[in-house]
């Protein structure tokens, strides 16, 4: 049994400086004879296998798709010299934006696919793992197509959108400019807070004379 404790303290010890942040945890590791940083394991580990529970399917293809690879971008980034590994991870984040796109539009029809949670996770393997390449893969034999028979339509969707994020920003400037300098919203803005003023007076003139009512009907006076 201490030799379990030793392991656990052993293990635990980078959590420590942060469970001594908490003084019901520094409290209790006294009593267990335990380093903060075990009890504080504890209650992660007890939090991880409930999230696990509801959201155990979530957490795992966020974990594969999104944060695994995102750590490996992160390295590939930070790696000098090395063009291939930013063009692999581009072209997973090209093809898993894409992906989300086809999702957000005809997601009801990809549901009505058996076991497509499963084909999903599956095809996020195939993507991310070096012996099949699969993003590779798809991108130079499917995206690219599209993309370079489509680069007109491309350009003039994008310039639609950029023209029209462009023309709401410049209508919501004239607009918020128009109601700060308008007479009218300052008057009622001014009228509003002398009502609230007047009724604030009113009531702390009353409040006496309704306590002196209250006490005369008082049937013990």
């Amino acid at each position: 049994m201490d030799k379990v404790k030793e392991k656990l303290q052993e293990n635990t010890k980078i959590l420590d400086p942060y469970a001594a942040m908490v003084p019901a945890l520094v409290d209790l590791s006294g009593k267990a004879q335990l380093n903060p940083g075990a009890l504080l394991a504890v209650a992660l580990s007890f939090v991880f296998v409930i999230l696990m529970l509801l959201q155990g399917w979530t957490i795992l293809m966020t974990a594969i798709a999104v944060l695994y690879p995102a750590v490996h971008s992160i390295r590939a980034i930070e790696t000098t010299g090395d063009d291939d590994d930013d063009k692999k991870w581009l072209t997973y984040w090209m093809v898993y934006g894409l992906l989300n796109v086809l999702e957000t539009f005809f997601g009801f029809i990809f549901y009505f696919i058996p076991y497509w949670d499963w084909v999903r996770l599956g095809f996020f393997i195939w993507l991310l793992l070096p012996n099949f390449n699969g993003a590779k893969v798809l991108y130079d034999g499917v995206v690219r197509g599209l993309i370079d028979g489509n680069k007109d339509l491309i350009q003039k969707w994008i310039s639609m959108v950029g023209n029209a994020a462009t023309d709401a920003a410049d209508k919501a400037k004239k607009e918020a400019a128009a109601a700060a300098s308008d007479p009218t919203l300052l008057a009622k803005g001014l009228s509003a807070a002398t009502a609230a003023q007047t009724m604030a007076k009113e009531a702390a003139v009353e409040a006496p004379v309704v306590a002196e009512n209250v006490a005369q009907a008082d049937p013990q006076e």
